[in-house]
């Protein structure tokens, strides 16, 4: 005979099972896991001694007008491509992906410029096809690396934004569906040679966390 947990145990399971269903588990964390490759570009480099791990986890963001220094640098034309390895991103409603730099704003009253460098993202189910999501370095638009970041563990202010909020916890949202991709499970970020600073070498895009707004754990394959 059924009985009420052992039914609820077998919808769990078919939930797990559906890749049209976002978030049927919630046993994975939410982060990259892995460091496929990198390729370091001009000046680029710092933190490159502390990868992987300085790129997995949660975003240790400097706020509006203070970027943080937990970052990697891919320097100018640099790239880096990720896996998620336990958990997956599904394509659910609205932002499914975050990526997290290190730009600056200037302080009220300043005539200082911004300081952010522009990567274009893109992503793939099985690291071999990949799509590009479309990116308009006028306007910043679909590029990654522009946007302040405020979830920090570390900071009174950052530690109790949630890092896949993408309301409140800074970076900059992608969404699965723009590309037709309802899972995906790598994620390549490549700089795009651009600089806020005066056209001077800088350090490139800076890399601090990829998160999953909308992810599963992954389901066991034979």
């Amino acid at each position: 005979m059924l009985t009420k947990s052992s039914v609820f145990f077998f919808l769990l399971t078919l939930l797990a099972a559906d890749p049209d269903t976002p978030n049927a588990r919630q046993d994975a964390d939410p982060f990259v896991d892995k460091v496929v490759e990198f390729k370091v570009g001009q000046a680029g480099g710092f933190n490159a001694d502390k990868l992987p791990e300085i790129v997995l986890g949660r975003p240790h963001g400097g706020g509006e007008f203070l970027g943080g220094s937990h970052v990697f640098s891919l320097g100018r034309e640099g790239s880096i491509t990720l896996e998620f390895v336990d958990n997956e991103v599904v394509d659910g409603e609205g932002i499914d992906l975050l990526i997290f730099e290190n730009s600056i704003r200037p302080m009220p009253g300043t005539n200082a410029n911004p300081g952010y460098d522009l990567a274009k993202v893109e992503v793939s189910e099985d690291g071999i096809h990949w799509k590009t999501f479309a990116f308009d370095t006028a306007s910043r638009k679909g590029c990654a690396g522009h946007l302040p970041v405020f979830s920090n563990p570390d900071t009174e202010e950052g530690r109790d934004i949630s890092p896949t909020d993408p309301a409140k916890a800074g970076g900059e949202g992608f969404d699965l569906a723009e590309l037709g991709f309802k899972v995906v499970r790598f994620v390549r970020i490549t700089d795009l040679g651009l600089s806020t600073l005066g056209g001077k070498t800088t350090m490139g895009f800076d890399l601090d966390a990829v998160a999953a707004v909308h992810s599963r754990a992954r389901v066991a394959t034979k």
